[in-house]
C-alpha cells in the first residue's frame, strides 16, 4: 500500500513539473497548439484523460473564457481538432438544453485550435464573425469537429471555417461558420 502511494506521489510530482515546464518554456501564449499537445502525448506516464484534461487547462489559461466551459480535446493534429463538451448545470440554460452561448464558446474554440495548427510563428489571425446555425435541440454528450483545409494560397486575406457539433446519436445539432482575418507573413 505505501508502495502505491509513493508511486502515484511521484507520478502526481513529476506530472506537475511537466505541465509547468510546458506553461513556462515552450507554450508561451499557446502559438503552437500542436507542439504542446505532442508534449503532453509524449509523456507516457501521465493517463490519457489526464492528458487531454491538463491540454483542455492550457487552453482555458491561454482563452481564459473557454474556461467557462468544461470541455475536453479529444483530438488535434494539423488542421483538425475534436472535442467533447457534456451537458452540466453549468452550461445549461433555463429549459435543460445546452446553451447558446456555451455552444458558440465550444464551437470557436475546436474552430480556432484547428486554424492555429496551419498557422506559422508569425502568421495572425483575428475572428471577425461568429455565425451558429442551430439545427436540433442539444443536450447530453456533444462532439464538435473542425477540419481545415491546408493553405496554399499565402496572400488570402480571409478565410473561413466550420466547426460541426453532433450529439450522442451523431445528428448534427450546430454548425458554427467562423471567419478570419488572416495576416500570412511567413513562407511555409
Amino acid at each position: 500500500m505505501n508502495y502505491l502511494i509513493l508511486v502515484l506521489a511521484s507520478v502526481a510530482a513529476y506530472s506537475l513539473s511537466v505541465v509547468s515546464n510546458l506553461i513556462t518554456t515552450k507554450l508561451g501564449a499557446i502559438r503552437d497548439p500542436l507542439q504542446a499537445w505532442e508534449i503532453l502525448n509524449n509523456v507516457d506516464v501521465l493517463p490519457i484523460r489526464l492528458r487531454a484534461r491538463i491540454f483542455s487547462t492550457l487552453v482555458g489559461i491561454a482563452n481564459p473564457y473557454s474556461r467557462s466551459i468544461n470541455f475536453r480535446i479529444t483530438e488535434l493534429r494539423k488542421g483538425k481538432t475534436c472535442g467533447v463538451l457534456r451537458e452540466t448545470k453549468e452550461v445549461s440554460n433555463p429549459f435543460q438544453r445546452v446553451h447558446a452561448g456555451a455552444l458558440v464558446t465550444f464551437g470557436e474554440t475546436i474552430g480556432t485550435l484547428a486554424l492555429f495548427t496551419l498557422l506559422g510563428k508569425k502568421d495572425r489571425a483575428i475572428l471577425t464573425n461568429i455565425n451558429a446555425e442551430y439545427v436540433k435541440v442539444s443536450r447530453g454528450l456533444l462532439t464538435a469537429s473542425s477540419i481545415v483545409s491546408p493553405i496554399k494560397d499565402r496572400d488570402i486575406t480571409n478565410m473561413t471555417t466550420h466547426v460541426l457539433i453532433k450529439n450522442a446519436s451523431f445528428e448534427t445539432v450546430v454548425k458554427v461558420t467562423l471567419t478570419w482575418k488572416v495576416d500570412l507573413s511567413e513562407k511555409q
